[in-house]
């Protein structure tokens, strides 16, 4: 690759990812993309990153087998599209929690909607809150998740216990239930069937 189609390659790189970060810090942040290999063609707006593929922004980073990228006829990205054996994202979206941990096969960014879905064994995590599905759509400014099952797997969600005044788990703190009336005896104490 020339020297001349280097740097455009990084000048159209660069401006893509402008809008990528949930965190304003990170919007501010230069791109910075290694791969094997890359390839742009500035008349279709698009870019082919392969090989090892790893993008940082601020605290947003990328790693793929395989990154897409289309832009639109500014330069601005339209959408990103990452594969790989998973594919992985992360993110820090709020300074007070950790960050968003995400994989899948496919990780498709949408610039305009500022939303990521993942596809084929999906999941995204963040402190003790997880999400698994066929396929996920999180849209990043709201924070928000829509994970979708198919016919051979459901939707399975993880909240944390929420926490009373004193900061302790609500679970931890709360007395035994008492068994029903009727119930059977146990052969083994505080376990009732």
């Amino acid at each position: 690759m020339s020297c001349n189609a280097r740097y455009a390659l990084a000048i159209a790189l660069l401006s893509h990812f402008q809008g990528a970060s949930a965190l304003d810090s990170d919007r501010d942040q230069p791109v910075q993309v290694t791969a094997d290999s890359a390839s742009y063609n500035q008349k279709s707006g698009v870019a082919i990153y392969t090989g090892n593929v790893v993008v940082i922004q601020g605290s947003m980073h990328l790693w793929a087998d395989q990154l897409q990228v289309q832009t639109d006829a500014n330069g601005k990205i339209d959408t990103a599209h990452a594969t790989g054996n998973p594919a992985r994202y992360e993110q820090i979206q709020d300074p007070q929690k950790g960050p968003v941990t995400a994989h899948a096969l496919i990780i498709d960014y949408d610039v305009k909607q500022d939303e990521i879905t993942l596809t084929h064994n999906a999941h995204i995590h963040q402190d003790d809150s997880t999400a698994d599905g066929s396929v996920i759509h999180y849209r990043i400014q709201d924070q928000h998740i829509d994970a979708i099952g198919d016919n051979k797997d459901r939707v399975f969600l993880v909240f944390p216990p929420s926490e009373n005044k004193n900061g302790k788990d609500k679970a931890t703190t709360a007395a035994p239930a008492a068994p029903p009336a009727n119930a059977p005896a146990s052969k083994n104490p505080g376990v009732h069937g």
